[in-house]
Formats: C-alpha cells, sequence, structure tokens
C-alpha cells in the first residue's frame, strides 16, 4: 500500500511539476522576480513574461518552418497557448492574485500577450509580407 501511495505522490509531482518544465527552484524564484510592476496590485510584468514570449517565437518558428497554413497562423498559436494555460489551471499551478488567492486572469492575459507577441514577431521575420493577422 505505501509503494502505491509513493508512486502516485511521484506521479503527481511530476504532472505539478511539468508546469514550471521541471524547472529548479532557483530558476522558478528568479522568473518570478517582478521586472515592471507589482504583482501584489494589478499589473505585472516578470521573468515569466520573457519565458511565454521566446516561447511563442520558438513554437512560431517551428510552426512557420514545417510550412503549415499560413493563414491559420495566429488563430492556431493562440489554441496551442490556450491549452497550455488550461493544463496549467487543471494541474494547479495557475498562479493566483496574490490579494484574493483566486486564479489571476491578469496573469493568463499577459501570458497570452507576451506568447502572441513572440509569435508575431517571428512571423513577421519569416515572413515579412504576410504580417497581417489573421
Amino acid at each position: 500500500m505505501n509503494i502505491i501511495y509513493m508512486n502516485k505522490e511521484y506521479i503527481n509531482n511530476i504532472i505539478y511539476n511539468s508546469g514550471d518544465v521541471f524547472l529548479p527552484e532557483r530558476v522558478k524564484y528568479l522568473l518570478g522576480i517582478d521586472l515592471i510592476g507589482n504583482s501584489k496590485k494589478t499589473f505585472y510584468v516578470s521573468g515569466w513574461s520573457i519565458v511565454h514570449f521566446i516561447s511563442g517565437m520558438i513554437f512560431g518558428y517551428i510552426y512557420l518552418y514545417l510550412n503549415k497554413d499560413i493563414n491559420l497562423y495566429y488563430y492556431k498559436m493562440f489554441i496551442l497557448h490556450t491549452f497550455w494555460e488550461l493544463w496549467q489551471a487543471l494541474i494547479g499551478m495557475s498562479k493566483p492574485y496574490k490579494l484574493t488567492g483566486r486564479s489571476n486572469s491578469i496573469d493568463t492575459l499577459l501570458d497570452t500577450v507576451f506568447f502572441m507577441l513572440g509569435a508575431y514577431i517571428i512571423r513577421i521575420f519569416l515572413h515579412p509580407k504576410l504580417t497581417k493577422v489573421g
């Protein structure tokens, strides 16, 4: 019985840590530092914002490199990031708003904006004539 419980706890830890892509605690701490604004109030930008921006560039590059349908590029990037945010909420990794302790829609919105900005910029560099949305 203890082995089953230990295995279940181990699996739960793996699932939970997948929300931070298995980063070491020190790195997670550094990424959580507010660069602009204050996460204890409302608007803020942290190291995680940079991670979302770079992720948007990486996934955008992969999508464009594989020559997928360019007309649905922004839509599919948005859906991809939405699934990631839903996964984080499902496993309990959504950052709570520090004043209320509830889910922080501002954090989710800013994460999405930074991801999409990264996807937009990589599209401009790889397809400069195709910069219109859609």
